[in-house]
This record gives C-alpha cells, structure tokens and sequence, in this order.
C-alpha cells in the first residue's frame, strides 16, 4: 500500500517536473531568440525553480543530525551512569553544596593541625599555655597547657556567612580570612605544619587575632570539596598555600549569595617560597599585613564617622533652617494678619464716620428743615402767639429765643442741635425739662405745642447731656 500511494505521487512529480523542464526549455529558446537576452532573467528563474527546496532539505537534515545524536547518546548512557554512582558512592569530603561533609572535612584538617600542635607542643610566651600545680612535695610546678586550634571547625561557605555577618554598628568591617591549603601527598606538607603553623609566635598571633575577631582562619584539604574549589577560584598551582584575603560583602544583598562578595588579596605565599624564609618572617609579613589593614580600616572608619558627623550636621543645620524659616513664615503671616485687621478695623472706623457724619449732615438738615417749615423766630414786638424761651445749657450758658405758641418741642430740639452744631458744642443726645413745675419732656414729646406742654408765654428750660 505504501509502495502504491507512492507511486502517484512519484509520477505527479516527474510530470510536474518534465513540464517545468519543458517550460524552462520554452523559455530558453524564446531568450535565445531574443535580440538582447538577460542573465539576471534567467538567475531568477533558476532560483524559483521547485527543484532547489528539494536540494536544500537533506542539507536541512545533515544539520539537525547532530542534535538528535546527542539525545540518543544522553538516553543511551542514562543506565550506565546510574551504575556507576552505585558502584563509585560519593566520598565523606565530597559535595561543595553539602555543609555536612564540609565541616566534616574542615573538622579533619583541625585535627590534622592540633595533632601536629600535640607533637611540637609550643610554648606561647603572655598566654595562659602554663599553669601552675602542687606536687608532692609542696613546691609548685608549671604545668603545659596545650594550645587551641586557630582554624575554625566549619566548611567554607559558613565561615563566609560568619565573616559576611560579624559586621556591626560597633564593627561594620568584616573579619580577615586567613587561607590555608594543604595537599596530603605533597612531601613537604605535613612538614610545613609542624614547623610554621604551628610555631609558637605564629600561632599566638592567629590565636590572639581570631580570639579579637579580627582574622578567621579557614583551612583545607584539597583532596575535599571546598579545597578543590578554592584551589580554582585562586589558581593555586605549587604547595603549601598561604593567603590572606579581606573580604567584602554588598550589604543591600544576601550576604549568602557568593556573586555578592568579593575578595581583595593582602598577602599570597606559596610552594618553596614558604621554605626560604624563617616562621618569625611569615609571622611577620602576617602582622604587617594586619596592622597595615587595620590601619586602612581605621582611615575608613575615621572617614565614615566624619561623613556621618557632617550629615548630621548638616541635617542640623537644614533642621534649624528650616525651623527658623516656618517661624519668620509665621512672624510674616501674624504680620500680615495684623495689617489686614488693622486695615479692616479702619475701613470700619472711616466706613463709621462716614455714616456718623452722614447721620449728623442729615439730622443737621433736618434741623434746618424743622426750623424753615416753622416760620423763623417772631419779630420783635409781637405779643400775641408768642412764647419766651431761656434754655440753660450743661454748661451754665443761657440762651434766649422766641418760638411761636403753635411750635412744637420738635422745634425746640431743632433749634437746640444747630445752635449746638454752631457754637461746636459737642451734645447729641440731649433732654430738657422744667424746674416750676418739673415736667421732663422726651422725644415722644415732640409733637405737643409749646401751649400744650405749659411752656407758654414764656418758660426756662434746662437742657441735659444724655450721654454725660
């Protein structure tokens, strides 16, 4: 069936080819028959003939071989490393990610160090390597005291985090990491411990800066997995190797995270050169590196304290700027708060005399209106309808004037507050009153007549200040 479903197709094909041929062909004669034949023409033609997709795909296949290759080969050796992790297990010190076994392996190089401390058994000079004991014999002995490890028990990746985490607000620069890697089949390995790291002058110093907090001591086998690693990452190539590195860690970031710490190297000795010199020249070239680092940090830390001094001070200043600002903001604002309510109260007080004049004008003029409408003062001579009037003022002066009988006191008031108004008497609320009788006339009085309230002919009138 598959040979017979071939078949058509195969021969659709040879169709659809003879007839390109034959066109290709055509096309050629009627070129060739052309006055001016093209080149390019017949390039195109070439280039979109059916015939060049089906010369591309095997090189397609040739290509991509390669890949599928690799997916057998991996499927076809899956079993065969499956047998070989069971038949090679992982050893103790393998795995770098493993913290198990590398503080097993940290913990195997310390005893390595403190059997080698064992065998020497140094005396430390101002420490407390001796202690005294009775004998029996009652005199008092010295006793050795052997000295501790200065590498610490732990793999590489905790003494990091140790070292990335010790900084504080006291203390924010990190310990020193004193590097030491030991190759067991090297001849001369063995040896260098017992005769350099273990010295007493080199072994206090590491003690009495590890006790300080000030260098962590990290030793290891290169047999193991961070002493594999540590090799590549400082390409060590001779042993024994000596180094010393100050450590930095970004402190917006995880400090667990090794692409966030960097290393700066203050000290490298290795392979003979560590044999050349003396132990109380490595301890020395150690605790120049030291003090000369301790003396950068000092700087560094003197700097930062001054950079935070003038921070603060800064900050102090602007704070006090500031305060000092809001309050001649606010001395400007009660200022001005008080020009405004000046200016308020006195466009009330013009806006008061204002009407206060304006009231005064008026009441003047109605005065003057009162006394017009009134006919004026009678001539003189007249007798009849005539009323003598003497008004007797607060202030002792007497003032005599004839009214008509027919007036009313409105008239009389009239008169009072523009002979008032005249002689700058200042009187604007005013009563009067009779002695004989004692009348008291008020404003609802106004309307009555001369006649009527008994001051005809002739009355004495005394004037009051209401507002007195």
């Amino acid at each position: 069936m598959a040979s017979d479903t071939a078949s058509p197709q195969s021969s659709a094909t040879q169709r659809r080819t003879t007839s390109n041929i034959s066109n290709a062909s055509s096309s050629s004669n009627n070129n060739n028959n052309a006055q001016h034949p093209s080149s390019s023409s017949a390039d195109s033609n070439l280039m979109n003939s059916p015939t060049i997709p089906n010369l591309l795909y095997p090189l397609r296949l040739l290509l991509k071989l390669p890949a599928i290759l690799t997916i057998l080969l991996r499927v076809a050796i899956w079993p065969l490393i499956k047998v070989l992790n069971i038949i090679f297990s992982p050893k103790e010190f393998d795995g770098v990610h493993n913290s198990v076994n590398a503080d097993r392996a940290a913990r195997a190089f310390v005893g390595l160090v403190r059997q080698q401390i064992s065998v020497v058994r140094p005396v430390l000079t101002n420490s407390s390597t001796t202690a005294a004991a009775s004998g029996d014999d009652g005199n008092v002995m010295e006793q050795y005291v052997e000295p501790s490890c200065p590498f610490t028990e732990k793999g590489y990746t905790a003494t990091m985090e140790e070292i990335t985490n010790s900084n504080n607000s006291n203390n924010p620069h990190n310990p020193l990491l004193l590097l030491y890697l030991h190759s067991p089949l090297h001849s001369q390995g063995t040896k260098f411990i017992h005769n350099f790291l273990c010295h007493p002058q080199l072994l206090k110093l590491l003690n009495d800066n590890t006790e300080n907090n000030v260098v962590k001591c990290f030793g290891a086998s290169v047999h193991s997995a961070d002493g594999q690693r540590l090799r590549d990452m400082m390409e060590v190539t001779s042993f024994p190797f000596m180094a010393l590195l100050s450590v930095k860690s970004s402190s917006s970031a995880n400090n667990t995270n090794n692409n966030n710490i960097s290393m700066e190297l203050l000290l490298r000795l290795e392979s003979t050169q560590l044999f050349t010199i003396q132990p109380s020249q490595i301890t020395t070239y150690l605790n120049t590196a030291i003090t000369r680092h301790a003396q950068i940090i000092a700087e560094e830390t003197a700097r930062r304290l001054q950079r935070e001094e003038d921070a603060r001070l800064r900050e102090e200043q602007n704070r006090e700027y500031q305060e000092a600002l809001l309050a001649d903001q606010m001395r400007e604002m009660e200022r001005n708060e008080q020009l405004e309510r000046e200016r308020r109260e006195r466009e009330e007080e013009e806006e008061r005399t204002r009407v206060e004049m304006a009231k005064e004008q008026s009441r003047l003029e109605d005065a003057k209106r009162i006394l017009e409408l009134s006919g004026g003062e009678p001539a003189v001579g007249t007798k009849v309808g005539v009323a003598r009037m003497r008004f007797t003022l607060p202030n002792g002066k007497k003032v005599d004037r004839r009214f008509h009988s027919s007036d009313t006191l409105e008239v009389l008031r009239a008169f009072l507050t523009l002979h008032f108004d005249e002689t700058g008497v200042e009187i604007k609320n005013f009563g009067m009153s009779t002695s004989f009788p004692k009348k008291t006339f008020g404003e609802e009085d106004n309307k009555l007549t001369l006649e009527e309230a008994g001051l005809a002919p002739q009355a004495v009138v005394m004037v009051q200040d209401l507002d007195a």
